[in-house]
């Protein structure tokens, strides 16, 4: 007679390996199915298969810990996806759920090396994290790592990076390093303050080797810039600077642009199509919304930006209402009235 039970519980595997630190759990068990020479796919359908338990499904946390060896509570400490509202009830702030704020990324090699992994591992890290400070790694790719230790100013961006985060949030840095990327590239693809990028480029990409649209040299290359004006961006104080009236604070502003990523920068010769023109345009439209206090970088925004052709019309009716008389003014507008 045959049974029409469903399997038994999962067993342990005959080798197991230690979870790394905020790995993900999807890494985990393909590093525990090589570590068996069994295809990675026929463990996650064996472990996804809602028939596998009698006589009831086990939760996905309870079937890794039979799997590995390892006790429920030093996964949950290792493994952030398999935390739940339920299980991490009684755990320290630093083990809850993580937020938004994180993201998965490919593990520094020779971090794991030094623990005795030789295949590729994946865990959650800060979504402001780009590379491997230890080991000098760029290591926010899908593709090779490489070593960025030639140009330490890559270095000092990652550290850079994090202190606009810690002083003002990561929902207000990811808003900024949008907007100071639109610049730093607007201004590239011009052929305007390139040199700096260029140079990295040339250490990074030897002689003879070519390049891509999304090549991860390229993002490493331009990082300190667009770094450097997101922490501008970020400060509240900073960003207010253009917005004050008064000359001396629009002056700083454009200085502080200057040296941090744009040398020798003019903004009465920069033309209409400038990022940093249409960014002050359209910031200045936001600040009159009922949303406001502004600087909120963090903040939706619901407006649609104004065309080049459209700000360019403004630009010239304003000049123009400038050269009229202010007599000929006033009776214009009791005609229009």
């Amino acid at each position: 007679m045959i049974s029409l039970l469903p399997p038994p519980r999962l067993r342990r595997l005959p080798h197991t390996v230690a979870p790394l630190h905020r790995e993900t759990w999807d890494s985990y068990v393909s590093r525990l199915a090589a570590a068996n020479r069994i295809s990675h796919l026929a463990l996650h359908e064996h472990i996804n298969n809602r028939h596998r338990i009698h006589p009831a499904p086990l939760p996905l946390l309870d079937a890794v810990s039979d799997l590995s060896g390892h006790p429920r509570d030093r996964l949950l400490k290792a493994l952030p996806d398999l935390r739940s509202p339920d299980n991490t009830r009684n755990l320290p702030v630093s083990l809850q759920l993580l937020d938004e704020g994180w993201q998965v990324q490919a593990s520094c090699t020779l971090c794991l090396a030094a623990k005795g992994v030789f295949i590729q591992a994946r865990r959650w890290v800060r979504n402001s994290t780009r590379l491997c400070l230890r080991h000098g790694r760029w290591t926010d790719t899908y593709h090779a790592q490489f070593d960025i230790r030639p140009l330490p100013e890559i270095i000092q961006a990652q550290r850079d990076h994090y202190r606009p985060v810690r002083e003002h949030g990561w929902q207000t840095v990811v808003i900024a390093m949008r907007e100071a990327t639109d610049w730093c590239w607007r201004w590239w693809d011009n052929r305007r303050f390139h040199k700096r990028l260029d140079h990295r480029l040339r250490i990074l990409i030897p002689p003879g080797r070519g390049t891509y649209r999304e090549d991860p040299r390229l993002i490493a290359s331009s990082y300190p810039d667009i770094v450097a004006l997101t922490a501008l961006l970020a400060s509240p104080q900073l960003r207010n600077l253009p917005f004050t009236g008064h000359d001396r604070d629009f002056r700083q502003f454009i200085l502080e642009v200057r040296a941090r990523a744009a040398p020798g920068y003019s903004y009465e010769g920069a033309g209409v199509t400038d990022p940093l023109v249409r960014w002050i345009e359209e910031e200045r439209y936001y600040r009159t919304l009922p949303n406001h206090p502004f600087p909120m970088p963090n903040e939706p925004r619901t407006h649609n930006p104004d065309t080049t052709e459209q700000v360019t019309r403004r630009l010239d009716a304003l000049l123009a209402l400038d050269s009229v008389p202010e007599g000929a003014a006033a009776a214009g507008a009791e005609r229009g009235a």
